[in-house]
């Protein structure tokens, strides 16, 4: 086995976007016309490439979430040397509408600067593959947005963009996986065995919310507690620290590393 991402300790990112992100979508009136120039436009895309370049990132990654419907949603960040997130990708896929994709996040001194979405949209008379770059002012309110769309994803470069009215895309989400909150919060929700490995299910308490499993390595007290009275435990609250492999195959599964009862 090899390991995907470099671990960190479960911690909230406390970053000034987290309550100012904009939740304008495409559903508003647009007026569509050839790809115009913003006028500090090269400023926010040597800011973008600044960080896709940067290889001395700390790595964190967020834990898997599923749900029963089958959607899937997780988080990777990368974090500069005060654990600051300058940028937050999030890896989805949503059963109800069959869209999937991602949604990329750009931030400087704590606040969002860029967003860039590349996802198949399902929900249109002809279903396409959308690629969407929005820039924000130092309120975070969007201030410019492009789109381009093709019939397969890489077939997106070939395509022009076209100028869209801004679209703000919110991070919320985002944030609530990474931080193990809202939908995504952490409560004990019971152990499995598979394939003779024993897990841990953690997730939001409602039968049909988000929960991520983990394998269980070895027995600490907090387990043994939690073994002990498994069906009274449910739903208590539960901080897990994790880290993400790779098995021979490829496939992508999660280690418990710590477990503490809140």
């Amino acid at each position: 086995m090899k390991t995907l991402l470099i671990y960190s300790s479960l911690f909230l990112l406390s970053l000034v976007f987290s309550a100012c992100s904009n939740n304008g979508k495409d559903d508003q009136d647009q007026n569509e016309k050839k790809i115009g120039k913003l006028k500090n436009e090269g400023d926010f895309e040597d800011k973008m490439a600044a960080i896709e370049n940067n290889s001395n990132w700390k790595i964190m990654n967020s834990l898997a979430y599923n749900n029963n419907a089958g959607s899937r949603e997780e988080v990777i960040a990368c974090l500069n040397e005060k654990d600051e997130a300058v940028k937050l990708e999030e890896v989805f896929y949503d059963a109800a509408t069959g869209n999937y994709g991602r949604r990329i996040f750009y931030a400087e001194g704590g606040k969002k600067f860029a967003s860039k979405e590349v996802f198949f949209d399902n929900q249109l008379k002809a279903p396409q593959f959308i690629e969407r770059i929005s820039f924000y002012d130092k309120k975070q309110q969007p201030i410019y947005t492009r789109e381009r769309s093709a019939a397969l994803e890489e077939e997106l470069e070939s395509q022009e963009f076209v100028q869209k009215s801004p679209i703000g895309v919110s991070i919320d989400r985002a944030m609530q996986i990474i931080n193990q909150q809202g939908s995504f919060e952490t409560t004990f929700q019971g152990f499995v065995q598979n394939g003779g490995l024993n897990y841990i299910l953690v997730g939001e308490n409602t039968p049909d919310g988000f929960a991520s499993s983990l394998v269980v390595q070895y027995e600490s007290s907090e387990i043994v507690k939690l073994k002990k009275n498994e069906r009274g435990m449910i739903g208590i609250p539960v901080e897990v620290q994790h880290q993400t492999m790779l098995d021979e195959q490829g496939l992508k599964f999660q280690i418990l590393l710590g477990l503490r009862l809140l």
